[in-house]
């Protein structure tokens, strides 16, 4: 027992340094992904520049990040510059906000590959949760946005409710872009949700829906009730919104999407399997951080009696009163009565 109270009371503080290490292993597993895609390094240089990238990130976030964006610009300008131009630009223009929120710029870019276990909403329900509504409105937004044009490229539906389960094939996409102009690029990442005016209306209220939820996550989390009852009523929250996420999604599937109004088997088993995995992971991250958030002690062995005994006060606060000397009182002292011969000698004096 002496072991777990000191392994929480360690873990509890150093929670910070365990969350840099688990963000940089994210980040650089999306960069490896990249490299495997895309291998343009010589052989064992990969490896080096990965632990590098998660050495800094682990160690020194801010530089990190910068180490981290360059690392991918050299595979990606090998398929196409624009490309390469358009993730620096879009780097450094968001570099104030990604830089702080590594963890959830980490959830975001993987959101695609989380897809594959089920976990794809991680994003807009721990987004809001941990790092405000408005926090939560843009990770919904950008997950959403990212997981489409990433499966669209691949060449796969962008529609969330029919692709739980699934991976993308990142190098597929990057042979797409080989050769295109900056137009050729907006237009090959834009059609797949482009379609027409009924898809593009589909696409855009699913991410809506994303926003929406992650938006509404963070900000029914700042309510004074839910933070004096965390994590119980974190954990209602979590369920509402995973079950409002899912039934939103139906509901406009049903109403745009379904063919003659009826929503496929495979759908319904994908979508569902997906709220509950997701659900499950979202509720243990943050039952895993709350518990080492505060402190906890397990006592070393059952109170006997003997303790309770010696526990007790042993100081009693005493009666108001004692009965015995309210029935007997002390009689008031008189003074003492004058000797008669000294009365005598003080009369023939006089």
């Amino acid at each position: 027992m002496t072991f777990l109270n000191s392994l929480h009371a360690a873990i509890r503080r150093n929670l910070h340094w365990l969350e840099q290490f688990v963000i940089a292993g994210g980040l650089t597993a999306l960069l490896a992904q990249l490299f495997a895609a895309q291998p343009v390094y010589p052989m064992y240089w990969d490896t080096v520049i990965l632990a590098c990238v998660f050495f800094m990130l682990a160690f020194w976030p801010a530089p990190g990040y910068f180490v981290f964006l360059l690392a991918a610009l050299y595979p990606l300008s090998s398929i196409s510059i624009y490309v390469a131009v358009l993730v620096l630009a879009i780097g450094l223009i968001g570099q104030h906000w990604f830089i702080p929120n590594l963890g959830l710029l980490a959830l975001i870019l993987g959101t695609p590959f989380l897809n594959g276990v089920y976990l794809a909403w991680l994003p807009l329900l721990l987004g809001g949760l941990w790092w405000g509504p408005r926090a939560g409105l843009m990770a919904g937004l950008a997950a959403s946005l990212w997981g489409k044009f990433l499966f669209g490229l691949a060449g796969l539906t962008p529609d969330w409710v029919q692709l739980p389960g699934l991976y993308p094939d990142v190098g597929f996409v990057l042979a797409r872009f080989s050769g295109q102009s900056a137009t050729q690029i907006l237009q090959t990442t834009f059609q797949p949700l482009l379609p027409d005016s009924t898809a593009a209306l589909y696409h855009l209220l699913q991410t809506g829906i994303w926003a929406l939820v992650g938006w509404g996550v963070g900000r029914l989390a700042l309510e004074d009730r839910v933070q004096y009852l965390r994590p119980r009523a974190t954990i209602i929250l979590l369920i509402g919104a995973a079950a409002a996420s899912g039934a939103l999604h139906v509901l406009l599937f049903l109403w745009l999407a379904a063919p003659e109004g009826v929503m496929p088997q495979s759908a319904w088993q994908g979508l569902l399997l997906n709220s509950l995995v997701v659900l499950m992971c979202a509720i243990l991250l943050e039952s895993l951080l709350y518990f080492f958030e505060h402190p906890w002690s397990i006592p070393l062995k059952s109170p006997t009696r003997t303790d309770t005994l010696l526990a007790a006060p042993l100081l009693r606060p005493l009666p108001d009163s004692d009965p015995q000397t309210d029935s007997a009182p002390v009689p008031a002292p008189s003074s003492p009565k004058p000797d008669s011969d000294e009365s005598l000698i003080m009369i023939e004096l006089d």
